[in-house]
């Protein structure tokens, strides 16, 4: 017993001498997936690891990092007190309140390092922290994150050089701070702009940027240098059915229709709900054709006739297109069913996207309007190679979903000639579901893999029929679950 006893001692220590031995880069990789809270509790294993948390170059601090006895200002004061070298990242994420001065004084202690990533994420937009000026004596940083504060820099702050990637929401800040900052700023590649305050007409010189995102932003959006903008993503927060609501909107997506080069376009929330393309000066044609157009994903409700009208005209602008992404919205009642219906049938489109391989439907809930402007969209997809349709939570459907189109599609015809995948996820199994995916099944005559992702571990008898169906269909289908 003794000897075993001994020998696991020996196990024991060879293993944490192996642990303590090992190169510090690769020490330092370990600590960098922990928890500060976990990082620090390592100064236990041995005397070689009593210090390496101390040397961590990312900071990550939120509301679970403190307990009942210690609060998380004495943490974060302990860590920097303590830690040896370089910080590279700094973030904080807390919804408690916290004294302005906390922030200053770390800001202050962060701005004497060469420190390239600061992200402070207040999630409560009581008492709005003011950011510290020290925090523009940070030069050497690439990524800015702020969220519920205000920016009042100094006048005569120019940006950040180095600054690469700066997402700012829910901040207030006058127009011609951002301008400065964003001016200042010659790398910047990505900026995300949302529910901004006292904002303005804003004017965006980027010569580098890449990627804009910009959601919750009503006032115009004016890009007047941005060469190499290739990925834009917009949309709204705040339904607002006034008119000058609209015709911002209306305005904000023409902005961005106008970029030559674009190559992504998402467009979130209920921004197309509130463009009108009939009474505000959204074209029905668009001037030039989004030639390098590869990717659009919008999200709309396919029984608003105001939605349609937008989505068709992207689309008729794309003929690049490879990727379609639709994420259906329902929030909102509608007494236009047989205007929708009548406009779909008389407006097939009339013409091909033979680039287009992906389409991705989420929120779908197989209600009669839904399949029809999916039977619109699939008789224009002829090179389509993979689809993906995401079931709506039954729960929030209820009775909807039961009464949904219940299955009868033998007055549909629909022909998928080089659908090779189709992935159906969130499904529950009713009827309305099952019977349309067999009917997607039964139009695909080269189908090799269908993915099928039930809602829960529990499968229907209708899937499980669904599954014998589909086997007998396709003797060398291969079906994942």
């Amino acid at each position: 017993m003794e000897r075993k006893e001994t020998e696991n001692k020996k196990r024991k220590k060879l293993e944490l001498d192996k642990l303590s031995n090992l190169p510090s880069d690769v020490t330092e990789q370990i600590l960098s997936y922990l928890p500060i809270k976990e990082a620090v509790r390592t100064s236990v294993l041995s005397s070689n690891w009593r210090h390496k948390w101390a040397t961590l170059r990312r900071l990550v601090f939120d509301d679970r990092t403190a307990n009942r006895n210690i609060s998380i200002q004495r943490v974060i004061d302990h860590v920097l007190l303590l830690h040896e070298g370089p910080i590279d990242t700094f973030k904080f994420s807390t919804k408690n309140y916290l004294e302005n001065c906390e922030f200053d004084r770390w800001i202050l202690y962060l701005s004497r390092f060469s420190v390239k990533e600061f992200i402070l994420e207040r999630r409560s937009s009581f008492n709005k922290y003011n950011i510290s000026s020290y925090l523009f004596s940070c030069k050497d940083l690439t990524h800015l994150g702020l969220r519920n504060c205000w920016i009042n820099p100094p006048s005569n702050v120019k940006g950040f050089a180095m600054l690469k990637n700066l997402d700012i929401r829910n901040v207030r800040v006058a127009k011609d701070v951002l301008e400065k900052i964003i001016v200042g700023s010659p790398l910047l590649e990505r900026m995300i702009l949302c529910d901004l305050v006292s904002v303005g007409v804003l004017k965006v010189d980027a010569p580098n940027l890449q990627f804009l995102k910009v959601v919750g932003v009503s006032e115009e959006i004016k890009l007047q240098n941005v060469p190499n903008l290739v990925d834009v993503s917009i949309g709204q927060t705040r339904i607002d059915h006034n008119e000058a609501s609209r015709r911002s909107c209306s305005k904000l997506l023409q902005y961005f229709l106008s970029l030559p080069g674009i190559q992504r376009l998402t467009i979130e929330g209920c921004l197309l709900e509130q463009c009108d393309i009939n009474s505000f000066p959204l074209p029905t044609e668009l001037p030039e054709l989004l030639s390098c157009l590869n990717f659009l994903s919008v999200s709309m409700r396919l029984n608003s006739l105001d939605d349609i009208l937008v989505a068709t005209l992207l689309l008729r602008s794309s003929p690049a297109l490879q990727v379609l992404e639709i994420e259906v919205r329902q929030e909102s009642k509608s007494n236009a069913k047989k205007q929708v219906t009548d406009w779909l049938n008389n407006n097939r489109l009339i013409w091909e996207f033979t680039k287009l391989r992906r389409l991705k439907v989420t929120g779908f809930s197989c209600v009669t309007g839904e399949v029809n402007f999916l039977d619109y969209l699939f008789s224009s997809f002829p090179a389509l190679q993979e689809l993906e349709i995401s079931f709506r939570d039954n729960n929030k459907m209820g009775k909807r979903l039961k009464a949904a189109a219940g299955g009868d599609y033998n007055n549909r015809k629909c022909t998928f000639n080089q659908l090779r995948i189709m992935k159906v996820t969130n499904c529950s199994g009713v009827k309305a579901e099952a019977a349309y995916i067999k009917f997607l099944l039964s139009s695909s005559h080269v189908l090799n893999t269908m993915i099928l992702q039930p809602v829960s571990a529990g499968i229907s008898w209708e899937l499980v029929e669904l599954m014998i169906w589909f086997n007998r269909f396709s003797a060398h289908a291969e079906l994942k679950s």
